[in-house]
């Protein structure tokens, strides 16, 4: 992460990685401009459904898709719920309502294989894909650096103990399971809900436990945010609060029992910063201790998935803009989205990035059938979440003073029917001569990677402390990055 200065004479110094525009954290001024939102692109059917016997007529992207780069191939750990009274058919599941972690791979993430992975039985069979019995909520995280033995970690909840709890293992394949022997984590209070992210920051080395707790808001306990870190995936921080309803969440309500509340969130590192899809769940009916279907939820309501954003992962902020990152469909959609299980981390795997999410398609507390879970997906452009926007009367974004590494400046941006241009200033405002806005190349298309060039100046200065100051003319500004020799 960057280091932040409240001084804007002091420079805030970044490293190669991609710089939103989704705060103003190292913005100086700007003038002419608008923050926009880009909920993203559904395809018009799921990606995977709930069709083995074990699946139970449900699937949920609680868990991770990873990218693995060198092998072109995408892979998911994902949860289902075979439902009550069904232990007798999986020798080993404990757990009432039957929670299992599966696995799937896939070429091009839209067709899945569900492989025979013969680690556990199911209906007098092991010709299926089942991880692992009696977890929820798995974030697994492919760490490079590990020992080959710890390559892959998996933080998860634990419904097999008398003590409920999250639990901790680590794999070399990512397919058969070794837990820690620190089981279960994160229990100092029956406050703890069941669903957790993770988040690993490779350059503060930490790992930061995004969870859900209940708390007393407004008067209702409700499911609020919290985040946990560690250093080495076994010891964890204390709890601490992060995101909690406030008024806004409660602006709808009719009833004295509706309320907004938080059905947990993905936290994950982007670029320079850290961002968040927080599901929110507008509870329109609560049926607690009244009878309901034996595998209805008790809650009722739609889930919409929102944009926060931090930059230490410790303090974070809702953006302005409580529009659904990810539009919900109509009643009976498949990609509905109308509950947002979310997964711990978006993947880049080209020139788009794509979020898996879970749809259904009836509110959270519909009863089964017709309720079904299945996965779709959802994408932008690359750091396409939001964008700085100029119209025909132009506009302008200057940063605060920078430390940038040595190498291009690479800017994503849609200029296709404008043009942006970029001028280079000192720390205290002057602009450095060559690098004027006059002798820019103007970039006048789509792309995701515009090279900035000065007239033959086709990199930074060196050792500067610098200004960046944008000017847009009918174009939608994403973000910059410095490419390196190293990340080119």
């Amino acid at each position: 992460m960057g280091s932040q200065n409240t001084d804007q004479n002091e420079a805030f110094s970044i490293g190669s990685e991609t710089q939103l525009f989704v705060d103003d954290a190292i913005i100086s001024s700007k003038r002419g401009v608008v923050r926009t939102l880009h909920p993203g692109k559904k395809l018009e059917q799921p990606v995977l459904l709930p069709d083995r016997p074990w699946e139970g007529g449900r699937v949920y992207i609680y868990g991770t898709v990873h990218y693995d780069a060198g092998t072109q191939q995408f892979r998911v750990w994902y949860l289902t719920r075979i439902g009550r009274g069904h232990q007798h058919r999986a020798p080993g599941l404990r757990e009432r309502q039957g929670d299992m972690i599966l696995y799937a791979t896939s070429a091009d993430g839209l067709n899945w294989e569900k492989p025979e992975l013969g680690l556990h039985e199911f209906d007098g069979s092991r010709a299926n894909n089942i991880l692992l019995f009696d977890k929820h909520s798995p974030t697994v995280i492919v760490d490079e650096a590990a020992d080959p033995s710890e390559r892959y970690k998996m933080a998860a909840w634990d419904w097999s103990r008398d003590q409920f709890g999250y639990w901790v293992a680590h794999s070399a394949d990512g397919l058969v399971w070794n837990e820690y022997d620190v089981n279960p984590i994160l229990m100092n209070s029956t406050e703890t809900l069941e669903a957790i992210t993770v988040a690993h920051d490779s350059r503060a080395g930490e790992y930061f436990a995004f969870h859900r707790r209940w708390g007393d808001i407004g008067g209702f306990d409700r499911r609020l945010i919290a985040v946990c870190t560690s250093r080495n995936f076994l010891d964890w921080s204390e709890p601490e609060l992060i995101i909690v309803s406030d008024e806004e969440d409660d602006a709808w309500t009719q009833d004295p029992e509706q309320r907004g509340e938080f059905y947990g969130m993905s936290g994950f590192v982007y670029g320079g910063q850290f961002l968040g899809f927080l599901p929110v769940f507008n509870v329109y009916r609560d049926m607690q201790g009244q009878e309901v279907g034996a595998e209805q939820s008790p809650w009722d309501g739609p889930i919409e998935a929102q944009l926060v954003h931090s930059r230490d992962g410790r303090s974070w902020e809702r953006f302005a803009d409580r529009s659904p990152i990810i539009p919900r469909g109509g009643r009976g959609s498949c990609p509905a989205a109308r509950r947002l299980c979310p997964p711990d981390r978006p993947i880049a795997p080209g020139a788009e990035v794509c979020q898996y999410y879970t749809a259904i398609n009836t509110m959270h507390g519909g009863p089964m059938p017709p309720k079904t879970a299945t996965i779709a997906r959802a994408s932008w452009r690359l750091d396409g979440f939001v964008s700085l926007d100029a119209g025909h009367f132009g506009g302008i974004v200057e940063t605060v003073p920078l430390k940038l590494p040595s190498g291009q400046l690479v800017v994503n941006a849609d200029a296709s029917q404008g043009s942006l241009a970029v001028e280079l200033l000192s720390s205290s405002g002057e602009t450095l001569p060559g690098y004027s806005q006059g002798e820019c190349a103007p970039v006048c298309t789509d792309s995701v990677r515009h090279v900035v060039r000065w007239q033959d100046q086709d990199g930074l200065p060196v050792d500067q402390t610098l200004r960046l100051r944008f000017h847009l003319d009918t174009a939608q500004m994403y973000g910059f990055r410095v490419e390196t020799a190293e990340n080119e």
